[in-house]
């Protein structure tokens, strides 16, 4: 179980807490067969739709995952590779300034946000226009379904994609009392800086230091590509770990599937043990 940094809201409840399971090699084999070509957003929702058991009391559907904050579904993508892979992940990134490969540790602990203490709805800002008009905004927190939304057209237009996820999150703008249809484009930035504030597992920079160059950075870590990555680099040996099982304990793929990755690597652990013993008796007698 987990506490969620914003909370799932359902009707006026808030639901804070989110049980997951680790991936199975069913998962694995799902997550990298049938939805390799999805774009990340919709990557993270089918994952989460399979390994999130329940949030609060409710069981967790395909809607409601989608329907969680950015920043939530970063925490728990963190929390399901803390589950399956361990808290510690290797990085190669590359300093901007010299170009060096460089080697990043990071514990998954150290780059969970601490959940909101009283996470709400929706959310106001009054921001100052250049004529000194004053504009009020009402607002919601991006979620997974915005991300989904965007997506494609992200692929093309950052900007534009950019905007739209902007502009579906806005609730109401109202400007020296008048109630408008459109944020001013000037003001953009702003709401878009508050949200990152209020969402700050949203965004993840993890800090570097250069030991060629002697410069410092900060990189942006996304847990939805690292995840994948890591599982893409993994799944040829989930087919030869299904073969070793089957081969020695006679046990079916479907079986061997629904084990997780600990309880695989635990039985090849065994078996590797035990089929050292025979060598030895092999050589000695």
């Amino acid at each position: 179980m987990t506490t969620l940094p914003n909370g799932y809201w359902e009707g006026g409840a808030l639901w804070r807490e989110a049980h997951l399971r680790e991936l199975t090699g069913r998962d694995h084999l799902f997550l990298m067969e049938q939805c390799h070509e999805l774009r990340p957003a919709h990557w993270t929702t089918e994952l989460l739709a399979r390994c999130v058991i329940r949030l609060g009391s409710k069981e967790a559907t395909r809607d409601s995952v989608r329907s969680l904050t950015v920043g939530d579904r970063e925490a728990l993508l963190l929390q399901l590779r803390r589950l399956t892979l361990g808290d510690r992940m290797s990085c190669v990134i590359s300093c901007p300034e010299c170009h060096e490969k460089l080697d990043l540790e990071i514990d998954v602990a150290n780059i969970l946000q601490p959940p909101d203490n009283a996470p709400v709805r929706e959310h106001e800002l009054t921001l100052g226009c250049e004529s000194g008009d004053s504009t009020i905004v009402r607002f919601r927190l991006p979620q997974g379904i915005d991300q989904e939304t965007v997506a494609s057209l992200a692929l093309t237009d950052v900007k534009t994609a950019a905007d739209l996820l902007l502009r579906r999150c806005i609730i109401s703008v109202t400007n020296n009392g008048e109630v408008t249809d459109e944020l001013p484009a000037s003001l953009h930035e702003c709401l878009a800086t508050r949200m990152a504030e209020l969402d700050s597992q949203a965004e993840i920079n993890v800090l570097a230091n250069c030991e060629a160059c002697g410069g410092s950075f900060s990189v942006v870590f996304d847990a939805a590509m690292f995840l994948f990555q890591e599982l893409e680099a993994e799944f040829q040996r989930l087919y030869r770990e299904i073969h070793l099982l089957a081969f020695h304990y006679h046990w079916s793929p479907t079986d061997i599937l629904n084990l997780s990755r600990r309880e695989r690597r635990r039985f090849l652990e065994l078996l590797d043990h035990e089929l050292s013993k025979e060598l030895v008796h092999e050589q000695l007698y």
